[in-house]
Formats: structure tokens, C-alpha cells, sequence
């Protein structure tokens, strides 16, 4: 059985989607937009294209923050600087409280049974912290790996050993880890890429790559209890 759980975030535990309308929201009050689902769905067009150009090495996590905008910007046809509301975007994102409901009676359930858990996270840091101060999950996990402090990204394996390493040096066992996640690239391919199994929690019905088999496929967390045998 597994000795340590490698949890995701966005889109895994903390939802994404609402957490960016949220926070989208107040900023395009802020520049006189109207933060109708028709500007929410296209930044977040843009935003989804400019994560996968750093997934791939070709942006830096400190040109990805401002190209969002920047490219935003553009479309809208807007004055101003982008990274003055790239940073008041990350402000308000690093304040959002959104879980999928699914995640708190889970992360419960397995810190009853004592199994150790750790967060793999592509994220801000300031945004990941943020958002575990905000929703009281940080004292789940007993490491916290964000790709913008160790300078690697996921789905690159140097990630994933990374986080081993940071994981046993808390002193918790990790010699048979599970990753979950709900990317087909950054998580289940990176996984599989490290040599280690993997748990795709696809939520929303996606289809993927053949080729990316990850071990386990849910559809939500509590699924996750069954694969453990914990209920």
C-alpha cells in the first residue's frame, strides 16, 4: 500500500475555476470591464495557453504572471500596465477560499488513518500560501512543494524527485508515494515519467492521450478512500 500521498491543487483539491472567477472578477471591475462569463472565458483562454507554454520551459513563472495580462490587454484593446493587474490579480487569488467540496471530509478522513500527505503544486507561492492560510488546509500536509520556489516545474521527473526529497526530510515515510492529480500532463504524465504511480481525478469527464495511463482514473475524491481501502 502506499506510504505517502502527493496531492495536486488546483483542480484537485482547490477549484480552480471559481477561485479564478472570484478573483477575476473584482480585477476587471477595477478596469472598467464588465466581468461577463464571455471576458472570464476568454482570459481564462489565454491564462490556460500561457500555463502550458511554461509547463513546456518556454516562459519563466515571472513572465507567465504579466504575459496573461499582457495578452489580455491586447485582445480588449486597453491601456495601462499589465503587471500592476497581474499583481493585483495574484493579491486577490492568494485571498480565495474556493474547495471543491469533496476535499475537507477527505484530507479528514485520511489524517484520521494517519496517512502522511504532501502538496504538489505548479502554483504562485504566494497564491498557494496564500490560499492555504485562507482555507485552514495547511497543517494537512507535511510538505508544501511549489514549483516557483525549487526553480523546476512540473512534469519534469527532477520535480517529483525534488518533492521526495523534501517529503523524507520532515521525517515522513515515502518509499511508496501516490501522486493525484487532475492534469493528464503535469501530474499523471510527470508521475509516470518519475517512475511512480498515479491517481487522475478527472471530474469533469476529460478525455486524454492514450498513451498517459495513469494506475487509477476517479471521478472524485472519495473514490480515493476505496483505492486505499479506508472505508
Amino acid at each position: 500500500m502506499y506510504d505517502h500521498l502527493l496531492f495536486d491543487a488546483d483542480g484537485t483539491l482547490f477549484n480552480f475555476e471559481a477561485a479564478e472567477r472570484w478573483a477575476l472578477s473584482h480585477v476587471l471591475e477595477e478596469l472598467g470591464i464588465e466581468p461577463s462569463d464571455e471576458a472570464i472565458d476568454t482570459y481564462s483562454r489565454i491564462n490556460n495557453g500561457v500555463w502550458l507554454e511554461f509547463e513546456q520551459g518556454l516562459i519563466t513563472m515571472d513572465r507567465l504572471k504579466t504575459e496573461r495580462f499582457r495578452r489580455f490587454y491586447s485582445r480588449y484593446g486597453l491601456q495601462g500596465d499589465p503587471g500592476l493587474t497581474a499583481q493585483r490579480y495574484t493579491v486577490m487569488l492568494s485571498r480565495s477560499y474556493h474547495l471543491y467540496d469533496d476535499a475537507i471530509p477527505v484530507l479528514d478522513e485520511l489524517k484520521s488513518r494517519n496517512i502522511p500527505m504532501s502538496l504538489i503544486t505548479n502554483g504562485i507561492s504566494t497564491v498557494q500560501r496564500g490560499r492555504l492560510v485562507a482555507t485552514g488546509t495547511q497543517d494537512y500536509f507535511a510538505a508544501v512543494v511549489i514549483s516557483e520556489e525549487i526553480g523546476i516545474q512540473k512534469p519534469h521527473p527532477s520535480y517529483f524527485e525534488k518533492a521526495l526529497s523534501m517529503v523524507r526530510s520532515t521525517g515522513a515515510p515515502a518509499k511508496r508515494p501516490l501522486v493525484i492529480g487532475d492534469s493528464p500532463t503535469s501530474d499523471i504524465r510527470g508521475g509516470i515519467d518519475a517512475g511512480l504511480d498515479t491517481c487522475w481525478i478527472n471530474r469533469f469527464g476529460m478525455t486524454t492521450d492514450p498513451m498517459v495511463r495513469p494506475t487509477y482514473e476517479i471521478t472524485r475524491l472519495e473514490e480515493l478512500l476505496d483505492i486505499l481501502g479506508t472505508r
